[in-house]
């Protein structure tokens, strides 16, 4: 049951005023006769009951910067700015010479006429000269490259921990060096635990889940090399990112072999590719601009030494995400509040929707005084700058077009560069108001930050950023060099990534999923950063044992391939570590393997096609000779399904063998 919240602004300035009357004879003896309206003394009380009645009504009112001062007391963060939304541009450039033209970073670019939304390079752009019609072919053990056209997902490299490679051909044309890095989008199906590099929510400094080596070679020829420098932002193809290889003196763009190699291939689910481009780079939904003194001369004369000063800078309303204001040579820096701030700290605070940044008032923050060289009427460009950003907002998300173009007031020609974005802009928020900013504070009490319970290691395993863990077993007391004991303080935690359960048919279909080492290193810091003082935390994959089935049906089935077919995918699907058992959220671990629970299951699957008589299990290897035993299971092990066998028995008629 839950308990309402109390009104403590509930006493009414009546209520009051009757409840002071009534005490009047007895606090003044009876000396005080006159209880009117008219008389001084009552007049009195009834203003002091309107003062308290006040009172009372701001008990229930927290205002924002007493809220905002809580979260900064409890550690959390004050309402958050807006946040741009992201996307990655694949930018075309016009010229007139041999050379590969470079597109800056910091190139505003807009996909609507009016220029009302426009993002921005994060990096240059070397826009190397593309074959007409030419697309990037990809072979790992065939050719690959009309899946990649038909937007179907490629597997790229195995899963086994063996020697793997792909090789990619790009559509360069001529022969020219390179002025910049080869910038490549490499989009993978990868879980929304592992956002794309490019969005805001990507996590930094996720370990590989194998080590990548990317060279480059020149197709019919001997001609091949190791690239200078490697910026990978897919973590090593867990995630999706933007890769920018740069070449060596000597490569040109005939040297358009690509090739992508691992010692082991070390990942929980072979790295699916849905698309590759050249030339691109993230872009934001934000703009820098810089307002100077001259901008700001009509404001900067008129102020005066009070507080609440503010700067409306140009074009800002309603777009304001950033800011630094210099005022004679002094550095002012933003701030979320000025409730912990002093008489001389240079902050000020961002007002989104005015445009404008606002000053303190002498005691939480500075007053800004007009400088010396600022005269009724003149003020120079030296005495006032503001560099500040606009953008961000959920006006930035947005679909994929190809109809990008400079901004209407960007410096260059119009049409010189274009552009169109490869996926879908997403990310972009609007500022958080107050009140949903106390809502997270209260959802965040909730929040696991300690590991103390057995379920406090399966909700901080399974939550570990960067990492997609869909699974966590803790074995308390398991200790991995103790194996034939248990050790008080040791804790053992089995995980299970996340990879796809889309198809069973697939060839890269993973049977039994194996977290790879960055994820085990991930989940580990995590866990370490979280344990208690006197526990000793070990991440471990899980132990899987292998089972084998026999199942007897009863009769002679008209479509025994059929029936085979169903009942091997069934009891597969049952029996599995992520969409396994009766709740079909893997199977439990240590569960005991009962047959009746397994005949139940292929019976569901077959429905009218036969009937099961019976099943055995097998485990580690040993044949399914004994119908009706189940088979025990260690904690922390996980069963994976090698082998049914179908065999069929006469059907037994109602009745017989009935003496």
């Amino acid at each position: 049951m839950t308990v309402p919240a109390p009104r403590l602004d509930d006493l009414t300035w009546d209520d009051m005023m009757a409840a002071i009357r009534r005490r009047i004879p007895a606090e003044s003896d009876g000396t005080w006769t006159l209880h009117a309206p008219a008389d001084p003394g009552v007049t009195l009380l009834e203003l002091f009951a309107y003062l308290l009645e006040q009172r009372l009504y701001w008990l229930d009112q927290a205002p924002d910067a007493l809220v905002i001062a809580v979260l900064r007391l409890l550690g959390l963060d004050p309402p958050r700015p807006a946040r741009p939304a992201a996307t990655v541009l694949q930018p075309a450039a016009r010229t007139d010479t041999a050379a590969v033209p470079v597109v800056p970073a910091g190139t505003a670019l807009s996909r609507d006429l009016m220029g009302r939304v426009v993002f921005t390079l994060d990096d240059d752009v070397a826009v190397f000269p593309l074959a007409e019609g030419g697309e990037v072919t990809v072979w790992t053990d065939r050719d690959r490259t009309a899946d990649l056209r038909a937007r179907r997902d490629v597997t790229l490299l195995a899963s086994d921990g063996a020697p793997a490679q792909a090789r990619f051909t790009l559509p360069l044309t001529g022969e020219l060096p390179a002025p910049g890095p080869l910038s490549l989008l490499v989009e993978l199906a990868a879980p929304a635990a592992s956002a794309p590099s490019w969005l805001p929510g990507a996590t930094a400094g996720v370990p590989p889940p194998a080590e990548l080596t990317w060279s480059w070679f020149r197709p019919d020829s001997d001609v091949a090399g190791e690239f200078e420098k490697v910026e990978d932002g897919t973590a090593g193809l867990r995630r999706s990112g933007v890769v920018r290889l740069h070449p060596p003196p000597g490569w040109s763009t005939r040297d358009t072999g690509l090739l992508v190699s691992t010692r082991a291939a070390t990942y929980a689910a072979p790295p699916r590719l849905r698309q590759l481009a050249l030339n691109v780079s993230a872009a934001h939904h934000r703009l820098r601009r810089t307002a100077r003194g001259t901008d700001l001369a009509e404001q900067i004369t008129a102020w005066l030494k009070l507080p609440g000063q503010h700067l409306v800078l140009p074009e800002a309303a309603g777009l304001l995400l950033e800011a630094t204001v210099r005022l004679a040579g002094e550095v002012w820096l933003p701030v979320p509040d000025f409730t912990f701030g002093a008489s001389a700290d240079r902050t000020f605070l961002i007002d989104r929707e005015e445009g404008a940044v606002v000053f303190g008032d002498g005691l939480t923050g500075r007053i800004p005084r007009p400088v010396p060289d600022v005269t009724d009427d003149y003020v120079t460009d030296d005495c006032v700058s503001v560099d500040y950003v606009i953008g961000g907002g959920r006006t930035g998300n947005g679909g994929r077009t190809a109809n990008w173009q400079p901004a209407w007031d960007a410096p260059g020609e119009q049409g010189a560069v274009s552009a169109a974005n490869l996926v879908p802009a997403e990310g972009g928020q609007d500022p958080e108001t107050v009140a949903a900013a106390r809502q997270r504070a209260a959802a965040s009490l909730g929040e696991v930050t300690r590991a103390v319970t057995a379920d406090d290691f399966v909700t901080l395993a399974r939550t570990t950023p960067g990492v997609a863990v869909a699974r966590a077993y803790p074995s308390l007391g398991e200790h991995p060099g103790f194996p034939c004991s248990t050790v008080p303080g040791a804790v053992t935690v089995h995980v299970v990534p996340s990879v796809p359960r889309d198809d069973f048919t697939r060839e890269d279909f993973v049977v039994a999923p194996q977290p790879d080492p960055g994820t085990l290193c991930a989940v580990a810091a995590r866990l370490e950063s979280a344990r208690l003082l006197t526990s000793e935390v070990f991440v471990r994959a899980p132990a899987y044992r292998e089972v084998t089935l026999r199942v007897d049906l009863s009769g002679d089935p008209a479509d025994r391939t059929r029936v085979s077919t169903v009942v091997g995918m069934a009891l597969r699907r049952f029996l599995d570590p992520l969409v396994g058992g009766e709740e079909q959220g893997g199977w439990p671990f240590g569960e005991t393997l009962r047959p009746s629970a397994l005949l139940r299951a292929a019976q569901r699957a077959l429905g009218d096609l036969a009937d099961v008589a019976a099943v055995a299990i097998g485990l580690d290897g040993a044949d399914a000779t004994e119908d009706c035993d189940e088979v025990e299971l260690r904690a922390g092990d996980l069963p994976v399904l090698r082998a049914v066998r179908i065999r069929t028995v006469p059907a037994v008629e109602p009745g017989e063998g009935l003496v």
